[in-house]
């Protein structure tokens, strides 16, 4: 398996969160995808994309964002070369595989995800981190 993150945007409009009251609203989207070899010997892959964009504002002034941000991860799963690709294919149709695949990835993108707005200045003890 490989796990990269391929992008990343910021922007923090408030300079100091410290004592303010915020709300974070967030929305996770996770794309799913079997890649077949083209050339005789490859591997099939597992593709995982998420894509995570929200914003930040105060509890008391919901509309007005302090913050925004958003990031894209990508994880590559590789099936073994002798893999069968009606099995493999067969098992990527049902639900818990593809869970699988997910839950593997989404815990990483959401740590990298909450340690860039721990950066920020944020305080993130009650974002998710799994599924």
């Amino acid at each position: 398996m490989s796990f990269r993150v391929l992008s990343l945007s910021t922007e923090n409009k408030l300079p100091n969160v410290t004592g303010n009251e915020i709300g974070f609203e967030m929305t996770p989207v996770i794309d799913l995808g079997l890649a077949l070899p083209c050339a005789p010997g490859g591997q099939m892959q597992g593709m995982v994309n998420i894509r995570i964009t929200g914003r930040a504002a105060k509890k008391d002034a919901p509309d007005e964002s302090l913050a925004v941000f958003s990031a894209s991860y990508e994880a590559l799963f590789l099936y073994p070369k002798e893999a069968d690709e009606a099995d493999v294919s067969a098992r990527f149709e049902r639900e818990m595989h593809q869970y699988m695949l997910v839950a593997q990835a989404f815990p990483l993108a959401s740590s990298h995800f909450r340690r860039e707005l721990m950066a920020m200045g944020f305080n993130l003890d009650n974002l998710p981190l799994g599924l």
